[in-house]
């Protein structure tokens, strides 16, 4: 079974006012998320991360920082088999300080399935045998549009 899951408020938290976190050090893991990828792992189930990181779109961060970001949740959470990151989003798009090269639609951006089939094909897995877990209305959307189940992370870590 293939795992995939959203990063931010979904394996890590750090949001520092509005914004998720831009370093490393804001990031870390949140309850309940280390247990339940450790016997996730103890099950031979495979792992994988499927982050949007529009901050690159509008200027916010680098294309580098931000996939250094997602390894490092990867990390922070005892490891993962497979990531993938967007750093799309076209609603920077002719916004000041917006990176061109990723400010426009991309299938790969959550709600679009792109990162999840980019996964699946990696890891050998089927959407029947693949699960995503997200805390947004896009990483629902994004399971749907990919054929996998979906669960809220709020339910799969039994957060309150």
């Amino acid at each position: 079974m293939l795992y995939i899951f959203d990063k931010d408020n979904t394996l890590v938290g750090g949001l520092v006012g509005n914004r998720p976190a831009n370093t490393p050090d804001e990031q870390q893991p949140l309850p309940g998320v280390l247990e339940k990828l450790a016997d996730l792992r103890a099950q031979d189930h495979m792992i994988a991360i499927a982050s949007n990181q529009g901050g690159v779109a509008w200027g916010f961060i680098g294309e580098q920082q931000a996939r250094a970001l997602v390894r490092d949740a990867g990390q922070k959470v005892g490891g993962v088999d497979y990531w993938r990151c967007s750093c799309y989003d076209e609603r920077a798009a002719g916004r000041p300080g917006a990176d061109p090269r990723f400010a426009r639609a991309s299938y790969r951006r959550k709600p679009r399935p792109g990162m999840l089939r980019e996964l699946m094909r990696e890891a050998g897995a089927s959407a029947a045998d693949t699960i995503m877990i997200g805390d947004q209305e896009s990483d629902r959307q994004a399971a749907e549009a990919a054929g996998c189940r979906f669960v809220w992370a709020v339910d799969f870590f039994r957060r309150s």
